[in-house]
């Protein structure tokens, strides 16, 4: 199953490679998600729903610090991927970080590194020097980007066109959106604007 999973993570990082080329675009596209049943969410949070396999896995934060999003459950998150290489990226998350800004404690915001071989020093020094001080960031894995790649296909793994996925407070995930998003209309998406 590993392999299986190695093997359409490589097709996605050619494509990535591929499509990288193409930037990303003012014009926003949907990628519907792809659910595999699992735990329900915590009680108090909305109707429960199955989470997916991406939201179970655990990751480490810039900081150290492990979390699920499953762990996020009870405010709305906002997840996008993103490489620190991207400036389509640097744009969108400078939006994201105004939202979160906005937002305060009623929301997350998280941003996931495609970039699996980047350590979390490099991680901080990234989002400090950016001034993305509202953003939890984190390195995906190897198993993380597999399951966002079942999940949400490979315009997940093409960082220049920006992707990102609002996920309701009860953990329901949203389509995955491509191109740039305001800090209005990414609160708007958390139901907050």
């Amino acid at each position: 199953m590993f392999r299986m999973r190695l093997a359409r993570w490589a097709v996605g990082v050619v494509a990535v490679a591929i499509l990288a080329g193409c930037g990303g675009s003012d014009s926003n596209a949907t990628v519907g998600p792809a659910t595999t049943p699992s735990t329900n969410v915590a009680a108090g949070a909305g109707e429960p729903v199955e989470l997916a396999e991406w939201q179970q896995i655990e990751l480490t934060d810039a900081e150290g610090e492990t979390f699920t999003f499953a762990d996020l459950v009870g405010r709305p998150v906002f997840m996008e991927t993103f490489a620190t290489w991207c400036g389509n990226c640097r744009r969108q998350l400078g939006d994201t970080n105004q939202a979160a800004q906005q937002a305060g404690d009623d929301a997350v915001f998280v941003a996931l590194s495609v970039e699996t071989d980047l350590d979390a020093a490099a991680m901080a020094d990234y989002a400090d020097q950016q001034g993305f001080d509202d953003i939890r960031f984190a390195v995906m894995s190897p198993e993380m980007l597999a399951a966002i790649n079942d999940a949400f296909g490979n315009t997940a793994l093409n960082p220049p066109s920006t992707p990102h996925v609002a996920v309701a407070a009860n953990g329901a995930a949203g389509e995955m959106v491509t191109g740039f998003d305001s800090p209005e209309k990414i609160l708007s998406s958390l139901g907050l604007g």
